[in-house]
């Protein structure tokens, strides 16, 4: 996997960078089971 820096992501048209958040919330909702939440105060 290729890693790349949140400046990267600038270069990306606005399309691209929704894309690419949509696609990092699908890997975190996958994982949603893993994942503890805490109440905030």
């Amino acid at each position: 996997m290729k890693r790349i820096r949140a400046t990267d992501t600038l270069d990306l048209s606005i399309p691209e960078r929704i894309q690419l958040v949509e696609d990092i919330w699908d890997t975190i909702a996958l994982a949603a089971d893993s994942i503890e939440l805490t109440q905030r105060r």
